[in-house]
């Protein structure tokens, strides 16, 4: 039984850090640091060579953070599967078993690099309203989907009617359907559409329509479609967070009801 006692204890007093706001704010602190300097190792040839080897016990330091903020967490919930049920728990366990690899024992810099970047990930499963964004996006991708599969559908139809009409004013863009499918996904970002469509107006007059149609579909359509999806899965994400304070206000409410008639 005392040892019970002893284990709750002290189980409470690690959730107690890891509630604890100061706790949060450093290691978010930690987090920003990390990206700093990350930031700083790209620029190599600006600063001596000693200040990237503090640079390195700084790397020592935050990953130090990073596991025992970790274990924290592990040891403040009742149980390992308890800890690993959580999808970001085992995002943040990933994370901090990637920044503990040895960058000495990487032989490509581009892999030690990606390394430190990887840190910066622990950002995104820190903050709930990047939790909430990540999810939100996760769960509209079912909703999404139907939409850029029809879109794909869209895109080979135009880009077959492109290659057919367009292909030899200009190969580079309208050669084959691939080539063209490029070409209408540069067309829907709208980024250099114009000279694409006074290109071809050159030859055939009335292509204007072909370009104007596939913009009005794709780029003020099915993007603000996909756009609508995103927001409406965030407001009902948002709206599943409150019924727990309008539940418990309810509930308080009622308990003054209750008083108050037994009062009368």
């Amino acid at each position: 039984m005392k040892e019970e006692i002893k284990l709750s204890k002290f189980k409470s007093t690690f959730l107690n850090i890891r509630n604890n706001d100061y706790f949060e704010a450093f290691v978010i602190s930690v987090i920003l640091i990390s990206a700093v300097a990350v930031g700083f190792r790209t620029y190599e040839e600006s600063f001596d060579p000693e200040f990237f080897l503090y640079l390195s016990y700084l790397d020592y330091f935050i990953t130090f953070v990073f596991l025992t903020e970790i274990l924290i967490r592990m040891i403040a919930e009742k149980s390992l599967i308890d800890f690993f049920k959580s999808s970001w728990n085992v995002f943040d366990f990933v994370i901090v078993a990637i920044s503990l690899i040895p960058i000495e024992s990487l032989d490509s810099i581009l892999l030690a690099r990606l390394v430190r970047v990887f840190r910066l990930l622990r950002l995104v499963s820190f903050i709930p309203q990047f939790r909430i964004l990540i999810e939100s996006f996760i769960t509209a991708i079912p909703r999404v989907g139907y939409i850029l599969l029809f879109m794909f559908v869209e895109f080979y139809i135009f880009a077959a009617i492109g290659s057919i009409l367009f292909s030899e004013i200009s190969p580079m863009h309208w050669g084959n359907v691939g080539l063209a499918m490029l070409t209408l996904f540069q067309t829907a970002t709208l980024e250099g559409w114009p000279d694409l469509m006074y290109q071809s107006l050159e030859v055939q007059s009335f292509s204007w329509i072909f370009f104007v149609v596939f913009i009005i579909l794709n780029s003020l359509v099915f993007m603000n479609m996909i756009i609508g999806v995103i927001i409406d899965v965030i407001v009902k994400a948002n709206e599943n967070d409150s019924p727990e304070n309008i539940k418990l206000l309810n509930e308080i409410n009622k308990r003054i009801t209750n008083i108050e008639n037994k009062v009368q």
